[in-house]
């Protein structure tokens, strides 16, 4: 396999090319347990941020990184929707809260 760039010759199933750097295929994503926590932990905790690691593992090859992704997509989506509904509630609650005391004429 020769390089698109340099022409230089290319160990097959290399990512990157020895000579010159150009990348030549994507490296393949981590899958390990560790990562895994860490992108679902993302997708909890700080839910528009989870898209990020969710869309970059969909759009991979393999059925493992696309799992990953799909799981990081639901669990960004299902945490902004109980982030949204919790904060409507409190929301809510300080405003009875406010009007109460006000002896509701707000």
């Amino acid at each position: 396999m020769t390089c698109p760039q340099c022409q230089g010759l290319v160990p097959e199933g290399a990512f990157f090319c020895p000579h010159c750097g150009k990348e030549l295929a994507a490296p393949p994503l981590s899958t390990s347990g560790f990562t895994q926590l860490w992108i679902y932990a993302l997708s909890v905790l700080a839910p528009p941020l989870g898209l990020w690691p969710g869309v970059k593992y969909v759009r991979r090859a393999t059925p493992e990184e696309k799992q990953i992704g799909w799981i990081a997509i639901v669990l960004t989506v299902l945490s902004t929707v109980i982030t949204l509904w919790l904060t409507f509630a409190l929301l809510g609650s300080y405003v009875n809260t406010i009007n109460q005391s006000f002896g509701g004429t707000l």
